[in-house]
């Protein structure tokens, strides 16, 4: 019987092993590990230009007295455009509880309602109120800057884009090491689903960096035309003044972060299609397979696949919304009706992630019918549960305002109801000998032996196959442990097969 530290030992050379199996191996391995590092670092660099651009807005708006309650809301439509703050979410078009503080082609509004008046709430340190109710404020660096309380409350909007900005920053961080994470596990694990998992990953942030670049140029338009315009209550303030290099610091860092991101997804996707030629025949080659087996363990593909996006979308879906509940900071976080459900749902939704990832890892591979109901059901309540949240204005409002959040729904959502879809097809077909198949495997594997990795038959894999793969020797062991196979393989010995 083997001891924790002979187990220990050979998950170490078995990891090694996987990983230093040919040159495609230790390339995929490496080129993950440096793409991480290197995206992590560049996404670090932009959430500090975001949060450095952040903190002097949400400094002036603390310092002029603004109701954290108050956002802005920008229309644009054929060159014209105008911006309303409010203080409460516009449900009725009719009478919405907004004020217009800037609109093309008029003059700035300086008569504003009662509830948003700041002259009576100036803060004293840093503030001093001129004639007129002028705001004087002073910035961290030292700078005087004088801003009319209209000019303030036009401060909400870039406040709510570069907090938003920073919350994108964090999350597109924490993808990047999830990407390592499940490439790794590729290896380690012979994973399809696992690389092609990552591959879907890396598309979406592909994408998403593709969408920024633009972005960023369409922000600081939007910047210019509520500070810089003609019409702007912002005389005396313009985007250099208040963001001084943050849209030319944004931009070097981005080019060369798309141009990783594009080069990356092709080269993973090529290193990932070099494993699967690999990893696919030699999953099936291991104990023998049937086509029917072959064809069952694509939807048990197909469902880990589903629900590993579905895992890490989920979780920065949700904490994205939570965050926009409970920071203080935040305008919505006063405005969200029913709170506490929402907390508790968010709450909830993060804590039941891990065992519900856990029941459909065990429920499809033992084919444990009842427990696969149970995965199924949590998945459909799940489901249902974010898609309601719709219902809810604050969260229907967050979601058509920031696109961000809006496509993290939608790609958690989509994986969702795949994961569902999938899970249906492979319960309706437990019973039929995959249980079985992968038992083996793992009996094998538990026993000391590495079939994935020495026994290959030369026969089936010429070496022209093995060379094409990266393998430069062609391994020529062949290990007989067919009685071993003959006692393993009924699931009724499972205790007595782990003894050994």
């Amino acid at each position: 019987m083997l001891t924790i530290h002979g187990r220990c030992w050979i998950t170490i050379k078995s990891v090694y092993f996987r990983i230093t199996l040919s040159r495609f191996t230790i390339a995929f391995f490496l080129f993950c590990f440096i793409h991480c590092f290197a995206e992590g670092f560049i996404q670090a660099f932009l959430f500090s230009l975001d949060s450095d651009a952040s903190y002097v807005v949400t400094s002036i708006l603390h310092k002029a007295h603004v109701p954290r309650n108050n956002f802005g809301v920008l229309h644009r439509h054929a060159g014209d455009a105008s911006l309303q703050v409010c203080n409460e979410i516009p449900l009725y078009l009719d009478d919405p509880p907004c004020v217009t503080v800037f609109q093309t082609g008029q003059p700035p509004n300086f008569t504003l309602p009662t509830e948003f008046n700041l002259t009576t709430n100036i803060f004293l340190e840093g503030v001093s109120s001129g004639p007129g109710g002028v705001v004087a404020v002073t910035l961290d660096d030292g700078a005087k800057v004088t801003l009319d309380p209209v000019c303030s409350l036009v401060l909400t909007y870039p406040h709510q884009v570069l907090m938003n900005a920073q919350r994108e920053d964090v999350v597109l961080v924490l993808t990047q090491f999830w990407i390592f994470c499940v490439s790794f596990f590729a290896i380690v694990y012979d994973s399809i689903p696992h690389l092609v998992a990552a591959m879907c990953f890396r598309a979406l942030t592909t994408g998403w960096s593709m969408y920024i670049v633009w972005r960023t140029q369409d922000v600081r338009a939007r910047f210019d035309l509520l500070l810089g315009s003609t019409d702007s209550p912002c005389q005396t303030v313009d985007v250099d003044t208040l963001f001084p290099n943050y849209f030319e610091s944004r931009e070097i860092l981005q080019i060369p972060d798309l141009i990783m991101n594009v080069v990356s997804l092709c080269l993973a996707v090529y290193l990932s299609m070099k494993l699967i030629k690999v990893y696919g025949p030699n999953t099936f080659n291991r104990v023998g397979a049937s086509k029917e087996i072959i064809r069952i363990y694509k939807y048990f593909l197909a469902v880990f696949v589903s629900f590993q996006l579905a895992a890490l979308l989920l979780i920065s879906a949700v904490c994205l919304w939570l965050d926009q509940m409970v920071d203080r900071d935040n305008a919505f976080s006063g405005l969200t009706y029913h709170k506490s459900l929402y907390v508790a749902l968010s709450i909830f939704t993060l804590a039941i992630l891990i065992p519900w990832i856990t029941m459909g890892w065990y429920a499809v591979r033992r084919e444990w019918k009842k427990l696969m109901a149970v995965f199924l059901v949590i998945a459909a309540a799940v489901f249902a549960s974010w898609i309601l949240m719709l219902k809810s204005w604050s969260f229907a409002w967050t979601f058509i305002n920031w696109p961000f959040f809006a496509c993290q729904i939608i790609a958690a959502s989509i994986s969702m109801l795949a994961t569902i879809v999938f899970g249906v097809i492979s319960w309706l077909h437990f019973g039929k000998g995959l249980a079985h198949y992968l038992y083996v495997e793992d009996v094998l594997a538990k026993a000391g032996f590495e079939p994935e990795l020495f026994e290959k038959d030369v026969e089936n894999h010429p070496p022209e196959d093995w060379r094409e793969i990266g393998l430069d020797d062609v391994p020529t062991y062949t290990l007989s442990f067919t009685s071993e196979k003959r006692d393993l393989g009924d699931p009724e010995k499972q205790s007595t097969a782990d003894s050994r």
